[in-house]
């Protein structure tokens, strides 16, 4: 009873969060399965919403952790890669080129997750710094293109033209303000939610 207790208390709040986020990107990869991508996405940005989240509650309540770095990183590489991977086999570009390029999401997501993990963020002038294109910016990508293909035809080798460069870019040196990412990113995710719900 003691070790169970030892383990919630690891988790904390924070980690609570980053299980239910975990639960959304599950919810969503069990839709895609199921060939519905409408739901799909719709909880694939509600894992995204959360996965911002427990930062916030792991500062606010000062309980930020070793253990809760790498149970973020952990559940990213399902809540990304992975549902990112699926979305482009199964969906987006399903055959052998989507095979391919849902390979090199996930591989490269990884690989980025890991070094994250390990180096952190980058520091230049006090500022701090993503460095390459962030799992959860390509996950976001991914469902920006879906809901673009709803709209317009998008042919397939721009398709995995645009995600193939993305996928490499996770481990490029380009680099991301933390502050201002959120910003951007957050509004364009709200809005590709409202327009999953509409699709219902």
């Amino acid at each position: 009873m003691n070790h169970i207790r030892g383990i919630a208390k690891q988790i904390g709040w924070a980690g609570l969060v980053t299980i239910f986020s975990l639960l959304s990107a599950w919810t969503s990869i069990s839709f895609i399965l199921s060939n519905n991508p409408k739901l799909a996405i719709l909880f694939s940005v509600l894992a995204f919403l959360l996965d911002t989240l427990d930062g916030f509650v792991a500062r606010r309540l000062g309980t930020s952790s070793i253990f809760g770095t790498y149970l973020d990183s952990m559940v990213d590489a399902i809540n990304y890669s992975v549902l990112a991977a699926l979305v482009t086999e199964q969906v987006l570009l399903p055959g052998v080129a989507g095979f391919l390029i849902g390979f090199l999401i996930l591989a490269f997501g990884i690989l980025r997750l890991v070094l994250f993990t390990v180096n952190g963020f980058a520091k230049v002038n006090d500022k701090v710094y993503y460095v390459g294109v962030v799992t959860p910016h390509l996950t976001l990508a991914v469902a920006l293109i879906f809901f673009l293909s709803q709209l317009v035809t998008i042919p397939a080798w721009l398709v995995a033209t645009v995600l193939g460069i993305l996928a490499g870019l996770q481990l490029s040196t380009i680099k991301t303000r933390k502050t201002g990412v959120l910003l951007f990113w957050i509004p364009v995710s709200l809005a590709i939610a409202i327009g999953a719900v509409i699709w219902l």
